[in-house]
């Protein structure tokens, strides 16, 4: 009768001690992960961008200029093009949404958009959705489920028509290649993306004199070093040119002066685009 008690609390202990194996075996992996997760996931500032900054730059501009006898993207269509562009935004990468008014100098162009991917939740792990915090669930959301809602004021204003004096690319050009590419850490790839018709006018210079849609000639004049900039050669550049009015809009000297421009300051992947009709 002793020896079967004996037996009896051998195997107890035994599966006592398997317990406690399994359960310190956890701990350590839970620990362990706790802390490869305090490198690979920073802390997330109010957009959901690292507070240490953001992995790359995704940076959008729409040229809502001179757009009272046309509208050139149907709302549809801009709809379609952001969710595609955010789609490509790597974890902790940001998406910043510009729209090119009448502001030649610069001085009251700000972001309307400003956010992060803080990745998605359906690709973490059981101890990631486990640690996960409020505060960062309601970024996955607001990037994944509430984008649209994020993006309608800036809809509303790209459909809306409007007649200006003046269409400064170039200036936009610069004030993003120095608030959003300057400090870029680049882990990944950054991005430049434009949609207009790219007809550069302001009272400098205006390609509204087609003479002027020549780059040698545009190096040449004051007016390049005052809106000169580089990306470099950090940034893949994509142009989406649509037609307003019959003129050089979208046409093949079109196309060379802004593919030679861009190569002149950033020397990186460029594609160009025709849209609309």
């Amino acid at each position: 009768m002793v020896d079967y008690f004996d037996k009896e609390k051998k195997i107890a202990d035994r599966k006592a001690s398997l317990i406690f194996l399994v359960i310190g075996l956890i701990a350590i992996l839970y620990v362990g992960w706790m802390i490869w997760d305090s490198f690979n996931n920073p802390e997330l500032d109010a957009n959901g961008c690292p507070i240490q900054g953001a992995y790359s730059e995704h940076v959008v501009l729409f040229d809502q200029t001179d757009t009272s006898k046309d509208k050139p993207i149907v709302e549809k269509d801009a709809r379609k093009f952001l969710e595609k562009i955010k789609k490509k935004v790597p974890k902790y990468s940001r998406l910043s949404i510009y729209v090119i008014t009448d502001d030649p100098k610069g001085t009251n162009i700000k972001a309307k958009v400003e956010r992060c991917n803080p990745g998605y939740i359906s690709n973490l792990n059981i101890f990631g959705k486990m640690g996960i915090t409020v505060t960062v669930k309601k970024y996955m959301d607001n990037w994944n489920k509430n984008f649209n809602e994020i993006i309608n004021p800036i809809i509303d204003e790209i459909m809306r028509k409007t007649s200006s004096p003046s269409s400064p690319i170039f200036e936009m050009i610069n004030v993003v290649s120095i608030k959003n590419f300057k400090h870029s850490k680049s882990r990944y790839v950054n991005k430049l993306i434009i949609f207009s018709d790219f007809m550069h006018h302001t009272n400098e210079y205006s390609f509204y004199n087609s003479q002027n849609i020549d780059l040698k000639k545009f190096i040449e004049t004051p007016y390049f070093k005052e809106v000169y900039t580089s990306l470099r050669n950090i940034v893949d550049v994509e142009l989406y040119c649509y037609k307003r009015h019959d003129n050089e809009q979208c046409g093949k000297k079109i196309e060379d002066f802004w593919n030679g421009y861009f190569d002149h300051i950033d020397d990186h992947k460029l594609d160009f685009h025709r849209i609309g009709s």
